[in-house]
């Protein structure tokens, strides 16, 4: 699943950048292009959301936050050209392990494919999930705070039809 997702993002990145190919985006992406980087690490978000939320009752939504930008754990763009990581907030009716495990599981494959795909050998983590649950989301609760930002709100990006709290 993880490479075809890698694959997936690469052409529709490429297609959006107007590529040739999905050789020049990963060019692109090992140079530093911040506009390639955000358009594959939203595809990639958009599959993965919609891949765990078929995988497990328990999820409400999944959002998307600060793709565009590295974290302070990431560095700084200026010292080094950004690497794919996509920021996500997995709301689940219940934190389990269950859905600890999956995400670990998908980070795992996504990385795996990236360093043969991309040829990004030191790359250790794509996937920065946080799940957040109904009680989180209620007082609104570390991650679950973003939720209800008025500065930078995350994107929902996938949604149960099972209702909301």
């Amino acid at each position: 699943m993880a490479e075809c997702i890698v694959s997936e993002a690469l052409n529709a990145s490429a297609g959006k950048m107007g590529l040739d190919n999905t050789e020049a985006l990963i060019s692109c992406i090992r140079q530093g292009d911040c506009t390639a980087l955000s358009y594959y690490n939203h595809d990639i978000a958009r599959q993965l959301a919609d891949l765990l939320g078929s995988l497990s009752k328990d999820i409400r939504a999944i959002y998307a936050h600060d793709y565009e930008g590295a974290t302070p754990e990431e560095g700084s763009f200026e010292d080094t050209p950004p690497i794919p990581c996509v920021h996500m907030i997995i709301w689940a009716q219940r934190k389990t392990k269950a859905l600890d495990a999956l995400v670990e599981t998908m980070d795992r494959a996504m990385v795996q494919h990236h360093r043969h795909m991309l040829g990004l050998t030191a790359l250790e983590r794509v996937l920065d999930a946080r799940v957040v649950d109904d009680q989180d989301v209620r007082t609104r609760t570390g991650y679950a705070a973003l939720l209800k930002s008025v500065y930078q709100p995350p994107i929902q990006i996938w949604c149960s039809d099972r209702g909301d709290l």
